[in-house]
């Protein structure tokens, strides 16, 4: 229950007989939250175990909320039973991603950062117990979702049994653990990639999955992407795809079906009947958008060429490169839409023939060459040559050499033949059930000789730059957005060797972001910087992104006001790192003029968490013992992939 504070008669204020004690009192503040910023929890929250004690505890609270100008308290007063739960809860949602954090007993802990507690982060899961809780909070407060983005919400939770305490619009969005596949990416770039089509692909699939959300614009409003950058590898992002088929109500399964990877229980293989009835209109202008897609195929491939002949450096040509991928992705796109469901009904009329593709000819007549007297060999295979060249193993990442490069390695190979295995028979395969097959290997085939083109372009401008042609690979957009005309001066040595490292780390086909960051940081952190080493901390971070700057030292807020007040030299600027043992929420006020911050208290999603975070500074919080081990003036350098604090210096 609530009321409007100014509609309180403290002196008489006696519990709700419809709530049963014990009593938790809250506040609800006009000023709490803002687009810029929280105040959350510097309003008083009370429990009362007895009637007694109501009063007081609604006094309280009422004392902690700001004034009109006539001293009358702003806001309301909730009252809600208090509840003694086997864990408490916080968690933050956007409809489908979530973070959340429980520890023993209520949220207090939680809230004020005393606990960091266990955190979890992840998606909504079919058949999920917890998921299909989430999904009634996102039924029940779908306006919400869809005017801020992101919900707060504090519960609790007794075995099986979640109760709602509070929801309201969050301030910045969910920190996602998207589940991440190599499926296809693995197949047709290698593992790793090179550097050169990672951050290609990361650039072209930035703008692909606005194919989707032309003919839904819900789409839009989801802020993903087709690719995920991690490990010197280019993920896809499971999450989306995984969303993407809840949404319009059909089976998780015709992702995997159709790229590999793992989905997870049976409910995945399952059309959510309701929901495809609703989105049918969607799917009908989503068909016929591929249709018209693959009917211009020609056209967009045409528009690539003209791309890759405009290019003459090697920005250029990376840019191409991303514009080729766009093109490969919304045909892809377009194509496997339409044959996810046409293979469905080749299976269940029991059809199994083949399409005669560009592919299966190329291999058929490769084949053919082993049987070629040794004589004539060479001459067979310079005419495959002519009409295969531009094909080559791995070869979507144009860092790959093509056949035509390979031509020795492809004769001595022929000259030791092994015994011919026939292809087993096919029926069908001729017809117009299979000619979507064939569009999409011929539009490969066609893609590939432009990557040939393209492949030629990049080793000769890496050339005309002083590069060692295979060096330009290991170049990405970053090197072109921050340098473009400086590349002479690049170490490509230590990226070789990275490149090398890369290839010795074990991941996983499938799996969380989370999950093989670890992977990757347990494979490498023996190398790189040792746990017990002097002068490094671990914590929890924040953000992604780094920071390296001096730190300044400050356990009062107001003594630093004071003192930043009488210094003939500023105390903070951007280039510092304000390392404090706990935040409060009136510390954002010294955000803006800070490059990062450090607490050695607080957990992810913590109140001083949740204000780093609106602010977008680069912040690691749990860092225990930093405070007491660092000077004023002493140099740091925050990992936010790694999350952790190195002193560099002093």
């Amino acid at each position: 229950m609530w009321s409007l504070a100014s509609d309180l008669e403290l002196g008489s204020c006696a519990p709700p007989p419809s709530i049963p004690g014990p009593w938790i009192v809250r506040s609800a503040s006009p000023t709490e939250d803002s687009a810029e910023s929280t105040a959350a929890g510097q309003f008083a929250s009370c429990n009362a175990e007895d009637p007694a004690g109501f009063s007081e505890a609604a006094r309280t609270v009422v004392a902690s909320l700001p004034k009109d100008g006539e001293a009358r308290p702003l806001g309301c007063v909730f009252v809600q039973p208090l509840l003694r739960p086997e864990r408490g809860g916080i968690l933050f949602f956007d409809g489908y991603h979530f973070e959340c954090t429980t520890a023993p007993g209520g949220n207090q802990a939680l809230t004020s950062g005393e606990e960091r507690g266990e955190v979890r982060r992840g998606q909504l899961e079919r058949g999920d117990h917890f998921s299909n809780w989430l999904k009634q909070i996102g039924k029940t407060f779908r306006a919400e979702l869809r005017s801020a983005g992101n919900l707060d919400v504090e519960f609790t939770r007794d075995g099986d049994v979640y109760t709602l305490l509070q929801a309201r619009p969050a301030l910045f969005p969910v920190r996602r653990n998207p589940l991440l596949s190599l499926a296809n990416h693995r197949e047709i770039l290698g593992d790793p990639p090179s550097p050169w089509i990672v951050s290609a692909l990361e650039l072209a699939g930035s703008e692909a999955l606005g194919y989707f959300a032309e003919v839904d614009p819900a789409v839009a409003d989801w802020g993903d992407a087709y690719a995920v950058s991690l490990g010197g590898r280019a993920w896809l992002n499971f999450s989306f795809f995984f969303r993407l088929m809840d949404h319009w109500g059909l089976p998780r399964t015709f992702v995997t079906e159709g790229v590999g990877g793992e989905s997870g229980g049976p409910e995945d293989g399952r059309v959510l009947l309701g929901r495809f009835l609703f989105k049918s209109p969607r799917l009908v202008l989503l068909q016929l958008k591929n249709l018209w897609t693959i009917l211009r195929s020609k056209k967009a491939l045409a528009a690539f060429q003209r791309e890759v002949d405009r290019a003459t450096d090697l920005a250029a040509l990376h840019a191409a490169t991303a514009f080729g991928l766009g093109v490969a992705l919304r045909t892809n796109f377009a194509i496997n839409g339409a044959l996810t469901g046409l293979t469905r009904v080749r299976r269940s009329l029991g059809i199994r023939g083949r399409a005669r593709v560009t592919t299966e000819a190329m291999m058929e007549d490769y084949d053919a060459l082993r049987s070629v007297p040794a004589v004539d060999r060479e001459s067979g295979l310079d005419a495959w040559v002519a009409a295969f060249g531009h094909r080559g193993p791995l070869e979507s990442d144009p860092a790959r050499p093509r056949f035509i490069e390979l031509r020795d390695v492809l004769l001595a190979d022929l000259a030791h033949p092994s015994p011919h295995v026939p292809s087993p028979p096919g029926r069908g395969g001729r017809g117009p059930l299979y000619a979507l097959d064939r569009r999409r290997e011929s539009f490969r085939d066609d893609l590939m000789r432009i990557w040939l083109d393209l492949r030629r372009r990049i080793l000769a401008a890496a050339e005309s730059r002083k590069l060692a042609p295979e060096d330009a690979f290991l170049l990405s957009h970053a090197d072109f957005a921050e340098s473009p005309g400086d590349l002479e001066s690049v170490n490509f040595a230590p990226r070789r060797m990275v490149q090398a490292g890369l290839a010795a780390i074990r991941v996983p086909d499938t799996a969380h972001a989370e999950a093989v960051a670890a992977r990757l940081e347990s494979a490498e952190s023996a190398a790189q910087v040792p746990a017990d080493a002097d002068g490094f901390f671990r914590g929890v971070s924040l953000s992604p992104d780094g920071f390296e700057g001096p730190v300044h030292l400050a356990d009062d807020l107001v003594a630093l006001l004071q003192a930043e007040a009488v210094s003939p030299e500023p105390l903070l600027t951007p280039a510092t790192v304000l390392v404090v043992p706990a935040l409060e929420p009136s510390w954002a006020v010294l955000f803006p003029r800070v490059g990062a911050v450090i607490t050695e208290l607080g957990g992810e999603l913590s109140h001083a968490s949740i204000l780093l975070r609106e602010a977008r500074k680069p912040a690691i919080v749990n860092c225990r013992g930093i405070y007491s081990a660092l000077s004023d003036g002493d140099r740091v350098r925050l990992d936010g992939q790694a999350g952790t604090v190195a002193r560099i210096g002093s």
